[in-house]
């Protein structure tokens, strides 16, 4: 039996962009190389990930059950309005973190050390993190080891130049390292393969339908 193609069409917008989330994810995982990245650049593809599905899934619903009033799910864009109010909510908060995938926290913590040293810039240890109180920021690390995930969070005031010596130097010097091929890196991408392939499978059924709707956005334009 073939799912009509306008259901099709919101399947194919709600799982691919999480399924390319996924196949990426995994990939970088699996091959096990030490990337450094910003939290904003993390959370702009997560929030990408989950754009169709919040805006056609759980804040749709919502806009539908009683809670809401009834103008509020009269509109198309009204989901999408409060899809990227969330998004503008959180993001000044990814803008002071660092993420490293395939690191391993005493890696990260000696490479730290090792900046900070090399700048010059004089601070304290402290349990999970650094204080720097002549630069009014201390830095705290977390780590996720399933993941092989280190992040560190700045607080205080924003030192944009220690934030970018961190950024580039822990690039350069966890280039030689290499963390064990991730099995749940492979899982997850051959996830996300599926979860790509059987939308756009489902889309692929009406050739004829495609086209035709194809035509009639040309004709529009």
């Amino acid at each position: 039996m073939l799912i009509p193609l306008q259901d099709a069409l919101m399947i194919c917008a709600n799982l691919v962009p999480i399924g390319i989330y996924f196949t990426v994810l995994g990939v970088l995982l699996a091959v096990g190389r030490p990337l450094v990245t910003t939290g904003s650049r993390d959370y702009a593809a997560l929030a990408l990930a989950l754009a169709g599905l919040a805006i056609n899934g759980p804040i749709n619903y919502l806009l539908h059950c009683r809670i809401f009033p009834e103008v509020m799910g009269a509109s198309a864009w009204v989901g999408l309005i409060l899809y990227l109010v969330i998004v503008a909510a959180l993001w000044p908060r990814s803008q002071e973190s660092l993420i490293v995938y395939n690191g391993e926290s005493a890696v990260v913590a000696a490479s730290v050390c090792e900046i900070l040293q090399r700048h010059g810039i004089p601070y304290t240890e402290a349990p999970g993190g650094w204080l720097i109180p002549q630069r009014g920021v201390s830095i705290a690390m977390d780590d996720f080891p399933p993941l092989s995930n280190v992040t560190l969070h700045f607080r205080g005031l924003r030192d944009r130049e220690l934030f970018e010596h961190l950024q580039a130097d822990l690039a350069s010097l966890l280039e030689p390292a290499r963390a064990r091929r991730s099995v749940i890196g492979l899982v997850m991408a051959s996830v996300g393969t599926v979860i790509v392939a059987m939308p756009v499978w489902m889309v692929a059924n009406h050739p004829q339908n495609i086209a035709a709707l194809v035509r009639e956005v040309l004709r529009s334009w």
